[in-house]
C-alpha cells in the first residue's frame, strides 16, 4: 500500500524530532514522548489534510478537536475509480491523533500510522505500516498539504441513508481531487462538484446524490435513481447524512 522511499528521511524524521530520544513501540502502540519543548500546537492540525501514498494516489485525512481521525484510504488504499463493490473497511481508516515530535501522529485501528509535522520542506508527511516500530525509519514520505474553504468543508467520509427504505445506511467517500467512492454499488466510483451549497454526486451506476452544506439544512440528502428526471423529486424522498468521525 505504501512502499519505502529511502532518500534521507531518517535525516527529516530526526530534524522534526529533535534529539530526543524515541523509545521502543511496537505495531501503532505509543512511543516515548518526545520533550515537552519539542510539542507542536496541535491546533493548527486539526482540519482536513491531502496526502499521499507510495503509489503517488491521493488520500485524506480529518482531524477532529478531541483526538479523533478518519483517512479516506482503506485497507488496500485509495481505491481506483470504478473497481468493484467495495466494503466500507476499504473506503476508511478510523483512527486517534496525539501530539509527537514538533506534529502530531495519527495511529489507526489496522495497524497504520501517519505522522504529520514541519520538516525542513515544510510542512511533511510519513506514514508507518502495521508491526513495524515508530522508531524506526517510515515506510513512506511526502508533502502535506492543508485544506481550507469549502473544499476542506465537504471532503470527508459520511454514512448515507439510501433512496431504499429497507437498504441499511452506506458508506460514502469525497476526496479532494473530486472523486467519490461508495459500498453500495456494483462499481464503487463517482465524481463530485459543487453547485452554490449543494455537493452533486455523479455515480457509476446511474445514480445521482446531491448532499447539502447549507448551514440551515447540513446533510441533508436526495437521490435520483439513474435515468430519472434530475429536475423532477427525489428517488425516496429526502434524507440525512451524517459525516463519521
Amino acid at each position: 500500500m505504501r512502499s519505502i522511499r529511502p532518500v534521507a528521511i531518517a535525516l527529516l524524521a530526526s530534524a522534526a524530532l529533535g534529539t530526543v530520544a524515541v523509545g521502543a513501540a511496537n505495531g501503532h502502540g505509543q512511543a516515548a514522548a518526545p520533550a515537552p519543548a519539542l510539542e507542536a500546537d496541535t491546533r493548527s492540525y486539526i482540519g482536513t489534510w491531502a496526502l499521499g501514498d507510495s503509489n503517488n494516489n491521493l488520500f485524506n485525512v480529518r482531524l477532529f478537536p478531541g483526538g479523533k481521525a478518519v483517512s479516506t484510504a482503506g485497507i488496500k488504499g485509495t481505491l481506483a475509480a470504478g473497481a468493484r463493490q467495495s466494503s466500507a473497511d476499504q473506503l476508511r481508516e478510523l483512527g486517534r491523533w496525539v501530539a509527537w515530535g514538533n506534529g502530531v501522529r495519527i495511529d489507526y485501528t489496522d495497524g497504520w500510522s501517519d505522522w504529520l509535522y514541519v520538516g525542513p520542506e515544510g510542512l511533511s508527511h510519513a506514514s508507518w505500516q502495521p508491526g513495524q516500530n515508530r522508531a524506526t525509519v517510515p515506510t513512506n514520505f511526502g508533502p502535506a498539504v492543508k485544506l481550507s474553504g469549502t473544499l476542506a468543508e465537504v471532503v470527508g467520509v459520511y454514512r448515507f441513508p439510501p433512496a431504499q427504505q429497507n437498504l441499511k445506511p452506506y458508506t460514502a467517500t469525497l476526496l479532494s481531487n473530486g472523486q467519490a467512492f461508495n459500498d453500495i454499488d456494483d462499481r464503487t466510483g463517482g465524481v463530485w462538484i459543487l453547485e452554490g451549497s449543494t455537493v452533486v454526486i455523479d455515480w457509476i451506476s446511474g445514480w445521482r446524490t446531491t448532499m447539502s452544506i447549507n448551514p440551515a439544512t447540513p446533510l441533508q440528502l436526495r437521490h435520483w435513481a439513474p435515468n430519472s428526471d434530475r429536475q423532477g423529486p427525489p428517488t425516496g424522498g429526502v434524507r440525512q447524512g451524517q459525516r463519521i468521525e
